[in-house]
């Protein structure tokens, strides 16, 4: 099957699969938002390490033990890279995740009620985003010892991965969709990335330029986000990650009409 790559989110440690890196994509054909995994992503070769909106080909198929109707097992070693997302206009960018908009945050839990929907994307009311951080919260010291063992270990006649910076802080936004207030955590690779990268660039300003780059710039950028359910809470909905565009949805829909 082939897929466009939309996100994928921060990598979290796992006892079966060392690190699995949770990823959401729509079908080749635009009529599916799907749910990949385990991907290990850091274990690819750098030939097959997608970005967003590449389009990859794989063998996968529905699991037995997850019943989300978006969920595909794939074979990560059959995953190949055949379109990269450099190559895609805005507008065609817009087009591949617009059919997935849910008209709210509400409307997408009473799909997940009805049809067991555990995908979707919500469109922030204008005007409301609030980004925030805050400090990770501090594990117990057993914890700490189980989550490193397992970003350190490697898989045989493989190459040992490097040790990821663990999070320092937590990043999310206070918003409204439909009107109804709602606090999210932002689990996109991206944003911890973002931060490692201007602390690294900006010392001690690294969190002042991350809120002007989350905080103020994104909100003026026709902003969605990306939703799923976890698998141990199948009615639960986390924030995967971000999509903006110069584009709006809807400016797609009145040019379209225009013509």
């Amino acid at each position: 099957m082939r897929a466009r790559i939309l996100v994928k989110a921060y990598p979290q440690p796992s006892h079966k699969y060392e690190e699995t890196v949770c990823v959401a994509a729509a079908s080749e054909d635009g009529r599916e938002m799907l749910r990949l995994y385990p991907v290990r992503y850091r274990h690819l070769s750098k030939d097959r390490q997608f970005e967003r909106f590449d389009l990859i080909e794989m063998d996968a198929g529905r699991p037995r033990d997850d019943h989300r109707p978006e969920s595909r097992h794939v074979d990560e070693d059959s995953i190949r890279i055949v379109g990269h997302g450099r190559d895609l206009s805005d507008a065609a960018k817009v087009r591949l995740w617009k059919p997935f908009i849910a008209p709210s945050l509400k409307a997408l839990h009473e799909d997940n009620k009805i049809a067991s929907r555990s995908f979707g994307i919500v469109k922030p009311d204008p005007g409301s985003m609030q980004f925030f951080h805050k400090p990770v919260r501090q594990t117990s010291e057993q914890e700490q010892a189980l989550s490193s063992s397992l970003f350190q270990q490697n898989a045989l006649f493989q190459d040992p991965l490097k040790p990821l910076d663990k999070p320092e802080y937590s990043f999310g936004y206070r918003f409204t969709s439909g009107g109804h207030a709602h606090t999210h955590l932002v689990h996109d690779w991206e944003v911890q990335a973002a931060y490692f990268a201007y602390r690294k660039r900006y010392g001690d300003k690294a969190l002042n330029m991350l809120q002007q780059e989350y905080g103020e710039r994104i909100p003026t950028r026709n902003p969605h986000f990306i939703m799923g359910t976890m698998k141990a809470h199948p009615q639960t909905f986390i924030v995967i990650g971000i999509l903006r565009s110069g584009l709006d949805p809807a400016d797609l829909d009145r040019q379209a009409g225009l013509f």
